[in-house]
């Protein structure tokens, strides 16, 4: 199946590892030109020449920090600079601190909302000048799946997440007379840097190690195991490419069968 992707130009934050990661390895694969967009430029630098050597790709890497307000205009503004159009938005940046309650702080619920759930926003307002000019554009956010099923010890996460899932679904049809999509993936739990740190301080809380934590963790998931950033990256090709041309406004929940909701 041809995708469609090829020669297209796509801006991916939290590039750097995990889903985005991911998400820019199969992009870079189709022949896809690249913004990678995290904090660590060093190691988006690192991805860079890997990409170009495997590749031949066309890459370029911004340092931005998407909790600041105005980030978010300068690096689409710098993104233009290399390229003169935009096609496709992944929003894949931040994570939220988990924990139970009483542990959480307002800073922790204020972190939560301005990176995952407003650092994709202003993306969004920052790109669809460009997408409208175009009269095209794909949007992804990333939002995982606790947006739609909160945990008890996810919850600076599920309100961002739930945050986010509201404003695709709302922005949806105002921006399609443009002929931009915007969807949405929630991911389950997965094998990222994130994940292990989620464990490891989850369990101190439990009188198991983290392992054993997590495999008592694993019991709540049909699946009994954690997805692959791969797994999660193939899902977000398919709403950024060719192959999804009728669908917006949409989350797509790839986690295992762990979320309990009619098919």
């Amino acid at each position: 199946m041809e995708l469609g992707l090829k020669n297209k130009v796509a801006l991916i934050t939290g590039a750097s590892k995990g889903i985005g990661l991911a998400s820019a390895e199969i992009l870079a694969s189709e022949g896809t030109n690249l913004i990678l967009v995290a904090r660590d430029l060093d190691r988006l630098k690192d991805i860079s020449q890997k990409f170009k050597k495997i590749y031949n790709s066309t890459v370029i890497c911004i340092s931005a920090d998407l909790s600041l307000k105005n980030s978010s205009d300068m690096l689409v503004e710098q993104a233009l600079n290399e390229f003169e159009r935009i096609d496709i938005l992944i929003n894949s940046a931040g994570a939220s601190k988990a924990g139970v309650f009483e542990d959480l702080m307002d800073e922790d619920w204020e972190n939560a909302l301005n990176l995952k759930f407003l650092g994709a926003v202003r993306m969004v307002r920052a790109i669809l000048p460009v997408m409208k000019k175009q009269k095209y554009g794909k949007i992804i956010n990333v939002a995982g799946n606790t947006g739609r099923q909160p945990h008890p010890n996810f919850l600076t996460g599920s309100a961002a997440n739930a945050a986010l899932l509201a404003f695709t679904k709302g922005i949806s049809e105002y921006i399609i007379g443009d002929g931009i999509f915007i969807n949405a993936l929630q991911p389950g739990p997965t094998k990222t840097e994130h994940w292990d740190q989620l464990m490891e301080k989850l369990s101190r809380n439990s009188e198991l190690d983290p392992k054993e934590f997590e495999q008592e963790f694993l019991k709540q998931i049909p699946m009994r195991r954690i997805a692959e950033p791969i797994e999660m990256a193939k899902t977000i090709i398919f709403l950024v490419s060719d192959a999804s041309t009728f669908m917006t406004g949409r989350s797509v929940t790839v986690d295992g069968g762990w979320t309990k909701e009619l098919a």
